[in-house]
């Protein structure tokens, strides 16, 4: 499919519209990455030959074929580059980055700085747009969450809407976990994004050739535990002692900082220590939650499918939907997810699939195959 190109978007009381120019029509190279709560990029090529060429622009919109599953995807264009080669090279970003022109703009005054809302993802979705957000949001939210939390984040201090949903902690992403699904205006937030599959990746099987990525950048040691807690008619800044990550695959001491305010919601400490051991008990069972159901101590590892054969086979499977990948010739088991495709628009089939999980490694899937395989 030939991607299409629009003039900027406008803003209306029912949300953003757009006017068609023209078909992309020499465009060589057109894929779309798209990684899991994270980045959603389009990288295209064409030539000065094009019928847009002369209006292939920055902040332009480019509506093509993001993955088998959704509508054409709208992105933006940020950057383009022209050589004498001909050749015009064009990066784009969804439109759910428009999030981030959007802001909530808190509650005023200091008195205000503890506040917080209590609610589902939706309903604290709608009281931002009816009480803390001062523009109109061209985006619709829904979400499958339904256990309610203490929200503060664009309550007590102004904030960008992208922020609040997943850029940074005390988003709706940091509070409930979850994955989001985008499909241009409409965001879903759901508890599991992807479907439970039963397809095999077995290496020497349907998979002839991998690649490993691993990471520490999130990698950490200790959690330390903070936050305020009420005191009397006020509150103050609290502590727990720092939990060491049993088991962490960090070299170096590497602190992840929880905020716990939200947690600490119902505790209460008095001035000669009531209630201090309490606190600190709660917080570091929080941390220790926390840590394990976000793998701090683990190091990032992932997987990358790019071979042509092997990813027509996977046409059926999409970002953060799980497989299984066996081990061993004996069919030992580990549930990975995908998390970063690369989509051919012009073929519309994948391009690449990058299969993430702490749990495997690439040594493991070719060790073990080696093992029985003699």
């Amino acid at each position: 499919m030939l991607p299409k190109l629009y003039d900027e978007l406008t803003t209306s009381s029912s949300g953003y519209s757009k006017t068609f120019l023209g078909t992309i029509n020499h465009c060589t190279k057109c894929k779309v990455t798209e990684v899991r709560n994270g980045s959603y990029t389009l990288s295209l090529e064409t030539t000065v030959n094009d019928d847009c060429a002369g209006i292939l622009t920055s902040q332009k919109i480019i509506g093509v074929k993001a993955n088998p599953f959704d509508s054409d995807q709208l992105f933006e264009i940020q950057r383009t580059e022209r050589g004498n080669d001909g050749i015009i090279k064009v990066e784009a970003k969804h439109v759910k980055n428009f999030c981030c022109q959007i802001c909530s703009e808190g509650d005023y005054g200091d008195e205000h700085t503890d506040a917080h809302e209590t609610g589902t993802p939706a309903q604290i979705w709608n009281k931002l747009k009816t009480d803390y957000i001062g523009t109109n949001i061209p985006f619709t939210f829904s979400s499958d969450i339904t256990v309610s939390r203490n929200f503060s984040l664009g309550i007590n201090t102004a904030e960008s809407l992208g922020n609040i949903l997943g850029g940074k902690e005390g988003s709706f992403l940091d509070v409930w976990g979850g994955e989001f699904h985008w499909n241009n205006y409409t965001i879903e937030f759901l508890s599991s994004r992807g479907r439970s599959t039963e397809y095999q990746i077995r290496y020497g099987s349907n998979i002839s050739d991998v690649k490993q990525v691993e990471s520490c950048e999130s990698t950490y040691t200790h959690v330390l535990p903070y936050g305020k807690v009420s005191n009397g008619s006020h509150k103050i800044n609290f502590y727990a002692p720092l939990y060491t990550i049993p088991n962490t695959q960090s070299l170096y001491t590497k602190v992840f900082m929880l905020d716990c305010t939200d947690m600490l919601e119902n505790y209460e400490v008095g001035e000669k220590g009531t209630g201090y051991d309490t606190c600190r008990t709660a917080m570091t069972n929080y941390a220790r939650t926390y840590a394990a159901n976000n793998n701090l101590g683990k190091l990032s590892v992932s997987i990358s499918v790019t071979l042509r054969a092997e990813l027509d086979e996977m046409q059926e499977i999409g970002l953060c939907d799980t497989v299984k990948v066996i081990l061993d010739n004996f069919g030992t088991k580990a549930t990975a997810k995908i998390t970063e495709v690369t989509y051919d628009s012009l073929l519309e089939r994948w391009d690449k699939l990058i299969i993430g999980d702490a749990r495997i490694t690439v040594a493991d899937v070719i060790l073990n195959r080696k093992r029985y395989v003699k």
